[in-house]
């Protein structure tokens, strides 16, 4: 997709085109346009990103497609904030594992609670470090 409202222009709408006004459109152009062309597809992408509220708020904003809903989960696959993001939800399971833990043996009473602590906020800075890297588009 190469400009900012080809999208709305594959279904023939509006950038202000209501969801109804979507769903109209992709209808209509389904009914005419025979399955397995390029152009269906097109229109197919066209209405699974207009007609969901987020990929088409994102799309609206950035201009640009989201490709492949589906997380990447190696790290050499990722790039930039991405890949610190990826980092820190790894290190995020890995505190949440030790805190519960350390959570376990201070309720028995083998440890005291400062180890507990410390681990229950280093996950959570982890955590606000990994949320401000979703502002960063």
């Amino acid at each position: 997709m190469s400009s900012q409202k080809e999208l709305y222009t594959v279904l023939g709408v509006d950038e202000s085109a209501s969801d109804a006004e979507i769903k109209a459109a992709y209808d209509r152009l389904m009914e005419t346009v025979p399955e397995g062309t390029p152009e269906h597809s097109r229109i197919v992408e066209a209405y699974t990103i207009l007609s969901d509220m987020d990929s088409r708020a994102a799309y609206d904003i950035t201009g640009k497609v989201k490709r492949g809903g589906i997380r990447k989960h190696r790290a050499g696959d990722l790039q930039g904030t991405e890949k610190a993001r990826y980092t820190l939800n790894t290190l995020f399971l890995a505190g949440a594992a030790v805190t519960t833990v350390l959570f376990i043996l201070q309720f028995s009473g083998a440890i005291g609670t400062l180890p507990f602590y410390i681990a229950c906020g280093i996950s959570l800075l982890i955590k606000i470090a990994e949320y401000i890297l979703r502002l960063i588009p």
